[in-house]
C-alpha cells in the first residue's frame, strides 16, 4: 500500500493517541525495569533526499536491553540494544497494546502521508 497524505487534525489525532499509550507504557517499563528491558513505542528513521529531510516514524513494539556502560557523577552512561520486536523473555509481563502498531507515517516538506503495514 501507498502512502497517504493526511491532514493536520488527523495527526493531532494520532498524536492523542499515542500520548495517552504512552502513559501506559511508562507504568509498564517501570515494572519491567528490573529485568533490564525497556520497550519503545516508535522508531524514528531520518533520511535526506536531494536536500529535503524525510522522517519515518514506524509504530509497534520496539524491545531494548539496557547495558550500563560507566557513572559519572549522578548519572550513568547507558547503551541501547536493541533485541527485536517480541517479548524478549517469557517471564515479563505483557505490555500494553500499541494503538498504531502497524503504521508508518511519512513527514517531509510540512506534509504528513500515512500507511499501514
Amino acid at each position: 500500500m501507498n502512502f497517504k497524505k493526511i491532514s493536520i487534525n488527523e495527526y493531532n489525532a494520532l498524536k492523542k493517541l499515542i500520548d495517552e499509550y504512552k502513559n501506559e507504557l511508562y507504568a509498564y517499563n517501570s515494572l519491567i525495569k528490573k529485568y533490564g528491558y525497556y520497550l519503545k513505542p516508535y522508531h524514528v528513521v531520518t533520511k535526506y533526499s536531494g536536500g529535503k529531510k524525510i522522517e519515518y516514524v514506524y509504530y509497534g513494539r520496539y524491545w531494548y536491553k539496557l547495558k550500563y556502560i560507566c557513572r559519572r557523577g549522578n548519572t550513568s552512561k547507558i547503551k541501547w540494544i536493541y533485541v527485536g520486536s517480541e517479548k524478549p523473555l517469557p517471564d515479563l509481563p505483557d505490555p500494553p497494546r500499541n494503538p498504531l502498531e502497524g503504521i508508518v507515517l511519512k513527514i517531509c516538506d510540512n506534509c504528513i502521508y500515512i500507511k499501514y503495514k
